[in-house]
């Protein structure tokens, strides 16, 4: 096996590996997202036919039923092959969106393209690539990877996910997050010789700060999806695959790393007026609520999804039904009709949360 091959096979050991890991091993923070600390204001006289309650919203230029996207996880290997078959009818039976995981695993070896393209054989809704940030750096991608990585998938949108703190834990990880403006050439160009479709900034569990969303949007995305801390902890997944002792435990220091998912939606907002995305620890309609309120337009939901899948797309549907009926449920107790309504209800931030929007400079 060449030097070539034995790379390929590693990224496809790697994508099964992160599928166990997350599936059965204890991967999530030890903290909170401090969504707690978001009380919304309850209406005694709401005003509002549960019945009537609408959460549709449009997205991306794609009509979904409730404000939520399943987060792009995986693909890579036979195995996330199943799982993203399973995402995608639950989506397509919902109405909602999807993305997939990181497309480098089809980028470099063409063989397992269909761990990803398979989930237009199952539904027409909006679809999120997925790329990383760090490659446009190391391995000098271009708007070329970028249309590769759109045509495999039909994409209406392409994320490009930050993970620094994935990539300096993870044994094989690339460190050079020097050279960000190359992502804004290859947007531009992209944009100029392809497809003017969105383009999102992604997280991985460790969120975005104020500083953060400025670089963002000069660098021209569209959208930011926080991904903050209170979810997976992708810290924790990649230290379960360090076989080196001491440098396992001085990476564990570092398993609680990041900002949690309320304060990033403060400090992104703050600054930036394209469409932001919650996530990091969606664990229920009430966190969506929450979200919306305080200035989200959107949701996306991993680790609860990916575990659901491995029983089958029926249980999917289960989970993000039980997400949508909790949504209105909120919606109902603080008076509001439809999404935008949602967007304009009244809260309080207590607690170490507005401490934080208090003393954060």
């Amino acid at each position: 096996m060449d030097n070539n091959e034995s790379s390929m096979r590693e990224i496809e050991i790697r994508k099964l590996e992160h599928i166990f890991l997350c599936s059965y091993c204890d991967v999530e923070y030890d903290k909170t997202t401090l969504l707690e600390n978001v009380e919304l204001i309850h209406r005694g006289t709401c005003g509002v036919n549960f019945n009537d309650i609408e959460t549709e919203i449009k997205l991306f230029g794609k009509r979904l039923s409730a404000p939520i996207i399943v987060s792009g996880m995986t693909g890579g290997h036979s195995k996330a092959k199943e799982i993203n078959k399973n995402i995608a009818k639950a989506v397509e039976e919902l109405g909602l969106g999807m993305g997939v995981g990181s497309q480098r695993a089809a980028i470099v070896n063409k063989d397992l393209t269909d761990t990803y393209s398979i989930v237009r054989d199952y539904t027409s809704n909006l679809v999120i690539g997925n790329l990383g940030a760090v490659n446009f750096i190391v391995d000098n991608w271009d708007e070329e990877t970028i249309d590769k990585a759109v045509e495999m998938i039909d994409a209406d949108a392409m994320a490009i996910h930050f993970n620094p703190l994935q990539e300096i834990i993870q044994p094989e990880g690339d460190l050079n997050f020097k050279n960000l403006l190359k992502i804004k050439d290859a947007i531009i160009n992209y944009k100029k010789k392809y497809k003017n479709i969105p383009f999102i900034a992604k997280q991985v569990g460790e969120g975005f700060s104020r500083k953060d969303a400025l670089i963002l949007k000069d660098i021209g995305f569209d959208a930011i999806d926080v991904q903050g801390s209170g979810g997976t902890s992708w810290a924790k997944v990649e230290i379960y695959r360090v076989k080196d002792v001491n440098k396992k435990n001085l990476l564990k220091k570092f398993s609680n790393w990041g900002i949690p998912t309320a304060i990033s939606i403060f400090e992104v907002k703050s600054v930036y007026n394209g469409i932001v995305i919650g996530s990091g620890g969606i664990r229920s309609g009430l966190d969506i609520a929450k979200c919306i309120a305080v200035g989200c337009d959107c949701c996306s939901v991993a680790l609860p999804i990916l575990k659901a899948s491995l029983k089958g797309w029926e249980e999917v549907v289960k989970v993000l039904e039980e997400y949508i009926k909790e949504l209105k449920i909120a919606m109902f107790l603080v008076g509001s009709e439809n999404i935008e309504e949602l967007k304009k209800v009244p809260y309080v931030v207590k607690g170490t949360l507005r401490e934080w929007i208090k003393n954060c400079k």
